[in-house]
């Protein structure tokens, strides 16, 4: 049996991707190393990524299941300074709200809809390589839970492996991205503050000494609570030091954080993961392409992730979709998709390292913000980034030029 399209990876972009050219009428399966539901990190949505999953036709069960998200607070340990963004300032007022999403419920929904709408799902399966033949995509190599390895052959085939970056690990095309290398350092807890009314599902950032923090609402009373930490922080950590006691000195440094999480109830043991930022050469080749972190991994603090992936994976798979019409699957097929994919990671990628150079802090702070700057400050909070004819991303992408590394 030959697929039309191989996805390797069940997460938003590969899910999303196979929604859409299930739509489209394409025989697609999807690969997923795990069994799903599963925990993940990256739980606040994008306002511009609602009308994707409106066309995929899950918005209406994510009004019923999880939290609205109509603003982004920052919040300055050591002034005390608070500064609110609401979705409703941006340029384009079109939509301007989004959900605050456990993870491993959003994930699930996403995955069972592609299934809903025609793929073929297959939990507990290893992808350990593209297979090509005379440079282009084939298949792949997967081992199954039983732990054989099958060949399946497909017309085109997704990496949408996140952070594994199947492809790109393959060929040593990842590039990393100075002066971001990070550690977040996660929990969840119950009690702790969150704003009021239409403000409840809004995002904290909390800037501290030790880095920031991400205070993340669910409707179930829940919150994510993620401290984003220096390297150079991270190595004053004692010998003894659990992973816990990081995380409560982390917190102990900013009096805003201290007072947000007061007398709320841990829910599980500190964790930790590196987010070290990277970029990938190409998104595209012969036959395949990269959908969200299998393309390159940015920092969280705008929770551009799932964004990222939601985009690529969608407008990624009617650009498939069109390939496989004409039967022209070279990677010129893919430019004008890779182009526009780039552009709005490379706008999000300028924006994070102007904030932890200090630039972008003071703009946020502003005692006299301009209002086009806060406008447009704000457009890149909902994620409108793939414009190439807005005025406001040229403005940021001058001010805040991406350093890309070598």
């Amino acid at each position: 049996m030959i697929f039309d399209v191989i996805i390797a990876g069940g997460g938003p972009g590969g899910s999303i991707c196979a929604a859409r050219l299930a739509q489209l009428g394409r025989r697609v399966l999807v690969l997923e190393k795990v069994h799903f539901p599963r925990f993940h990190l990256g739980e606040s949505l994008l306002p511009q990524s609602m009308p994707i999953l409106e066309s995929i036709g899950v918005l209406g069960e994510m009004r019923e299941r999880f939290l609205l998200k109509r603003g982004a607070t920052f919040h300055q340990s050591v002034t005390g300074k608070a500064v609110r963004y609401d979705f409703s300032e941006a340029f384009d007022k079109s939509i301007t709200f989004a959900f605050e999403v456990p993870r491993d419920e959003f994930d699930h929904l996403l995955l069972r809809r592609a299934a809903a709408l025609g793929t073929e799902i297959r939990e507990g399966w290893t992808v350990s390589r593209i297979i090509f033949d005379e440079g282009r995509a084939v298949g792949v190599e997967a081992r199954d839970p039983q732990g054989t390895t099958h060949v399946l052959s497909a017309h085109f085939v997704v990496d949408a492996t996140g952070r594994d970056a199947l492809q790109a690990h393959a060929t040593r095309s990842t590039i990393k991205v100075p002066h971001l290398d990070k550690t977040a350092l996660f929990t969840h807890f119950r009690g702790t503050y969150r704003d009021s009314g239409d403000r409840e599902g809004d995002i904290q950032l909390v800037l501290c000494p030790a880095g920031w923090f991400w205070f993340i609402p669910f409707k179930d009373g829940r919150t994510s609570v993620g401290a984003v930490v220096s390297s150079a922080w991270l190595k004053t950590r004692t010998p003894g030091e659990t992973l816990d006691d990081l995380y409560r000195r982390a917190v102990a440094g900013s009096d805003v954080a201290t007072r947000m999480l007061a007398g709320a109830e841990q829910l599980f043991p500190a964790g930790a993961t590196a987010d070290f930022s990277f970029r990938v050469q190409n998104l595209a080749g012969h036959g395949w392409l990269a959908v969200g972190d299998a393309g390159g991994f940015i920092d969280p603090l705008f929770s551009t992730g799932a964004h990222l992936a939601i985009y690529g994976g969608f407008h990624g798979a009617e650009a498939i979709d069109a390939s496989l019409a004409t039967g022209t699957t070279r990677p010129e097929h893919f430019a004008s998709w890779e182009r526009v994919v780039r552009r709005g990671a490379e706008l999000f990628l300028g924006s994070v390292q102007a904030f932890y150079e200090g630039t972008l802090i003071s703009y946020l702070f502003a005692d006299k913000q301009h209002p086009f700057l806060k406008h447009a400050i704000t457009s890149m909070l909902v994620g409108d980034v793939f414009k190439e004819d807005a005025r406001w991303t040229r403005e940021i992408q001058a001010r805040f030029p991406p350093s890309l590394g070598a």
